[in-house]
């Protein structure tokens, strides 16, 4: 009996550390994509947006849905100030996403864009916000306003300026 009681111990244990062990590692964040996609609109002018944010770089990549697309499609190097992106991840890894939980609409809406706030972590985990049409998260919006107000205050690259050709 003694045994037993010991193995469940050191099963509770091992589930402890393991635990904490993943919640260092949630801390860590490696990369940030902010996804975003058009609605339903003409195929032509559908659009896939995306800007990767890594502690030493930015990307901003824009494509179509469509062979026959109208979207200025490409991949920009994204110039930004480096101690603002060093201070929006260090906000960010501060913030506690188990907190976080998604709300399924009662009734999905036809149509509408998503967008999608995808964090990877230095121990080759992720975490994401999905935006599908209807849905939200509680306390959502620490994610997604200080990410928001950080890309708001980008210069795209000039060529990058218009979504359609």
């Amino acid at each position: 009996m003694v045994s037993k009681v010991s193995l469940i111990f050191t099963f509770i244990i091992l589930g402890a550390l393991a635990g904490c062990q993943k919640a260092e590692n949630m801390k860590n964040i490696s990369q940030i994509s902010i996804i975003s996609e058009s609605g339903t609109i003409l195929p032509e002018l559908q659009w896939h947006e995306e800007f990767i944010l890594q502690p030493d770089s930015i990307i901003f990549k824009r494509s179509g849905n469509t062979d026959a697309s109208n979207i200025n499609n490409g991949s920009w190097q994204v110039p930004f100030e480096p101690a603002a992106l060093s201070a929006l991840f260090q906000t960010l890894e501060q913030i506690d996403l188990s907190k976080i939980n998604r709300i399924e609409p009662l009734d999905q809406p036809d149509g509408g864009g998503s967008q999608y706030f995808t964090f990877t972590f230095s121990a080759d985990r992720s975490w994401s916000l999905d935006f599908n049409p209807g849905v939200t998260y509680t306390h959502g919006e620490w994610i997604t306003q200080p990410l928001q107000d950080f890309i708001n205050k980008l210069q795209l690259p000039a060529e990058a300026a218009n979504r359609y050709k």
